[in-house]
């Protein structure tokens, strides 16, 4: 075998190459780590110091995207309290003309002397009745305000009850019988029309420890008997009707020892009132079963009571009839069995049925509701226009749709996982949220009023500025450790990954003058 002894190296040449290739991956590393500014540049550098540097890296990012939110929230608290700073400089001046007013009435001065106040008229409009009897959960409500057709819509919805039938000629679309909220009567023509209501679990079949019956009518004339509601027949039941000119509510129990007989209120005994054709009214009536008595109301005000033993009126058949005595009815000379007889001649609208007793002021505020009421105010037009102006400045204080003068509430994540943070509830500031009202500036005693109105609205306004400012200090506190956390990381991750220039570079030049050696 023949061996060339050129391309033998020997030990010491072959020592001196490694040391030079060595040398140059020497200067490849400190030559990228001086221009990367790492020392670990990549997972192969060193995989812990990199992972663990990554994951510091990482959740500084997400508290600099916090900051940010943080930011925009400072913003939304630093409107709501320049807000209410304007807010408590309109109230001085409130207070201001509030006071003139005042002082002017104590030297005796009065309208049209007083400075600012003017004479205005005044509209009410209450809620509707539709809106009170649905806000009352009847169990049967009948409008009757149908424009057409021969079915009176039952409106509760309620599965256990039935629409009724326009019968014999009564017929939908008839005039209103009330300015608010006006919509159509029925009509009856007082000879042969009446509405059918079919029997029901929750009307007359089933035992009533309690029970509201109440409607609205206008009648044409008031001769004769006219039923406006009956339910049961000749055993047991309630009616409400007319004989002549006085509105009877009468109720009979004939079911079991306990029993009642012709129980009857007239509005002519107690209250001296007689019906008048052409003319709306409210009625109502309840039984009480606890405190054993029947009570009837018109226009709200209070017609009587009977008193009757305690025990629940007793389940009744016989059709609920609506303008006429559907199968029979209870009087209060005695029964009748006649079949659609008593017809009244009228318009009838907004018929209720509850199984429970509503109480007297909201069958007052039943019958207030039928139309508007008017009356003569005596309102500054100074103190009109710094009220509209509070709610101007509620109504501009949002930021990026979210307004804590007005109810919205801010919420203020401290950490990435949202377990740290803080709530500000909103508040409402506006002049009604205040209980600022436009009263009348022509008593003494209204104006005090008013002045106290304004002195806990100034003391709502500054404690909710006091509860920004302290939470805005919170925030602020809260937005200063956070930077100081971003800025800990930030440097932990360096130490673990950022090369030391000097070193490197120190490195690099040593590196150098021993390749330049090799």
């Amino acid at each position: 075998m023949v061996t060339v002894s050129e391309n033998i190296l020997g030990s010491t040449l072959r020592n001196n190459l490694l040391a030079i290739t060595r040398t140059q991956r020497g200067l490849d590393v400190a030559t990228l780590r001086l221009a990367t500014g790492l020392k670990v540049n990549s997972a192969i550098d060193n995989p812990q110091n990199f992972f663990t540097a990554q994951s510091l890296d990482n959740r500084a990012f997400d508290l600099i995207r916090l900051l940010d939110k943080i930011d925009l929230s400072t913003k939304t608290i630093e409107e709501a309290i320049h807000g209410t700073e304007a807010l408590s400089q309109l109230l001085d001046q409130a207070d201001a003309v509030v006071t003139t007013t005042k002082e002017e009435l104590e030297l005796g001065l009065t309208f049209p002397d007083l400075t600012s106040v003017v004479e205005e008229e005044k509209t009410f409009n209450p809620p509707t009745l539709s809106e009170l009897i649905t806000a009352a959960a009847p169990v049967a409500y009948y409008r009757l305000n149908e424009t057409s057709g021969t079915t009176a819509f039952e409106a509760t919805g309620n599965p256990n009850v039935s629409d009724a039938i326009y019968t014999s000629g009564a017929t939908p679309g008839g005039a209103p019988l009330y300015l608010n909220g006006a919509s159509p009567s029925a009509q009856f023509d007082g000879i042969d029309d009446h509405i059918d209501v079919p029997d029901s679990v929750d009307i007359n079949l089933s035992a009533s420890p309690n029970r509201t019956i109440e409607l609205v009518f206008n009648a044409d004339d008031v001769t004769g008997r006219q039923v406006l509601y009956e339910e049961g027949a000749t055993v047991n039941g309630f009616a409400i009707y007319l004989d002549n000119d006085i509105l009877y509510l009468t109720a009979e129990d004939d079911n079991g020892t306990n029993r009642f007989a012709d129980v009857n209120i007239n509005s002519n005994d107690i209250a001296g009132i007689r019906i008048q054709p052409g003319q709306s009214y409210h009625v109502s009536m309840f039984f009480d079963q606890a405190n054993g008595r029947i009570r009837g109301f018109l226009d709200g005000e209070f017609l009587g009571e009977e008193l009757v033993l305690s025990e629940p009126f007793p389940p009744h058949s016989g059709d609920i009839g609506i303008g006429a005595a559907n199968q029979g009815v209870q009087f209060h000379d005695g029964e009748s069995g006649v079949n659609n007889g008593f017809n009244f001649a009228g318009r009838i609208s907004d018929v209720a049925i509850y199984d429970r007793n509503l109480s007297d002021i909201e069958l007052q505020q039943h019958a207030d509701a039928l139309n508007p009421t008017q009356s003569l105010a005596y309102v500054n037009t100074d103190y009109d226009n710094i009220i509209n102006q509070i709610d101007d400045i509620v109504e501009d204080a949002k930021f990026l749709g979210i307004n804590l003068l007005s109810n919205d509430d801010l919420t203020v994540d401290f950490n990435e996982n949202r377990t740290s943070s803080i709530t500000i509830e909103g508040t409402d500031l506006s002049r009604r949220g205040l209980g600022l009202q436009r009263n009348d500036f022509i008593e003494l005693d209204d104006v005090n009023a008013i002045l106290d109105q304004i002195e806990a609205a100034k003391e709502e306004v500054e404690e909710y500025t006091r509860s920004l400012t302290n939470a805005l200090n919170v925030i602020n506190i809260r937005d200063d450790q956070i930077r100081e956390q971003i800025n800990i990381l930030e440097a932990g991750a360096d130490d673990l990954t950022v090369a030391d220039q000097n070193e490197e570079g120190a490195n690099l030049l040593a590196l150098q003058t021993r390749q330049q050696i090799a």
